[in-house]
């Protein structure tokens, strides 16, 4: 199916590396925020800028290297998994533990699910765009 000429797996694509733009804003202030003091935030961080550009490549490059922006997503997945773990943790290490005060003002525990999430809607795409 074409939208404008172009396939709607590009569409998606395209949308999903506007998604990673946002989120990495995003992520960039809150981990700011936070001081960076674990370097696992770094993480983030570095990769959604890479992730942005190999979306942009993707957009325009399809066959082989649509596999290595698949796989490129799905270290993306995981680590949008990891970071729920580290979330949790930061609230449970806060004072009180897990409480609501401590999920309101910690780290948001959804909110790297969105990498997540965003992250298996380029798989999708990337398989479909091949």
């Amino acid at each position: 199916m074409l939208l404008l000429g172009v396939s709607m797996a590009t569409w998606a694509i395209v949308l999903v590396t506007l998604l990673f733009a946002v989120l990495w804003v995003q992520v960039l202030i809150l981990h700011y925020r936070g001081a960076f003091h674990l370097v696992w935030m770094w993480e983030p961080v570095v990769y959604l800028p890479v992730l942005v550009v190999m979306g942009i490549i993707a957009i325009f490059v399809h066959g082989v290297f649509l596999e290595v922006y698949g796989v490129a997503l799905m270290l993306s997945l995981l680590m949008g998994l990891s970071g729920l773990v580290f979330h949790i943790q930061g609230i449970v290490h806060e004072v009180g533990g897990w409480n609501l005060d401590n999920i309101m003002v910690g780290p948001p525990p959804i909110f790297p699910l969105s990498l997540s999430l965003i992250s298996t809607i380029g798989i999708i795409a990337a398989l479909f765009g091949r």
